[in-house]
Parts: C-alpha cells; sequence; structure tokens
C-alpha cells in the first residue's frame, strides 16, 4: 500500500508539473533528413488545414496566426517550404536557437502581408 501511494504522489507531480514546450529549432532542423524535414512541413501544413476546415472564416477580432499561414503557404510546395527555411538559417545562422515555425513566418508570411493605412497587417 505504501508504494502504490509513492507511486501516486510521484504521478500527481508529473501531472501538475508544467511542461517546457518542445519546439523544434535550426538546431535540430540542420540535423534532420530531407524526408524528416518534409514530414514536419507536411505536418504544419495538415494543422493549418485542419484549424482553418474547422474554425471556418475567423471572426473580426479574432487573434490566430492561422490564416496569415493559410496566405503565406498557398502556391507553395512542401519542398519550396523546406528550401525557404534551410536558406533562412544558412542566411541567418545566428538565429539557429529560433523556432522552425518562426523561419516559416520569416520567409513566406511577413513577404507576403500588407501594411494598411491605420499601422496594422493584413493578409
Amino acid at each position: 500500500m505504501g508504494l502504490l501511494l509513492v507511486a501516486f504522489a510521484g504521478w500527481r507531480t508529473l501531472e501538475s508539473a508544467e511542461p517546457a514546450p518542445q519546439l523544434l529549432t535550426g538546431q535540430l532542423w540542420q540535423t534532420l533528413s530531407s524526408d524528416a524535414k518534409v514530414a514536419f512541413v507536411w505536418g504544419i501544413g495538415n494543422l493549418v488545414e485542419f484549424e482553418r476546415i474547422q474554425a471556418g472564416s475567423p471572426q473580426a477580432g479574432t487573434k490566430s496566426f492561422i490564416p496569415f499561414l493559410v496566405n503565406g503557404l498557398k502556391g507553395k510546395s512542401i519542398d519550396e517550404v523546406v528550401g525557404l527555411v534551410d536558406r533562412y538559417y544558412r542566411n541567418h545562422p545566428d538565429q539557429m536557437h529560433r523556432p522552425v515555425v518562426d523561419a516559416i513566418f520569416q520567409t513566406a508570411v511577413l513577404p507576403k502581408l500588407t501594411v494598411v493605412p491605420e499601422g496594422g497587417m493584413t493578409k
């Protein structure tokens, strides 16, 4: 019975601990095979498409990055996005600690944003 209580207490501790985010960074990206890079970008694309379908049209005032990703990735092949990320880290070695999702934003999303006169950004 005592062992069961110790095990349960340990489980409760693990359950309540806030996990650290596990974001793929440029450091790990550089070690991945081409197939693994394609799989990662494919997964991002699937997540974006799933969210887009589930959410439908975003309501005014909604703060989601999904519409920006949809617009930024539109018309790009998976291999093209992998190439953009590879070039980003090659051209910005000081950014290797940054998440790959950020590199996708820097190379695919931000270049397609336009500034509106009120100072905001639009897709």
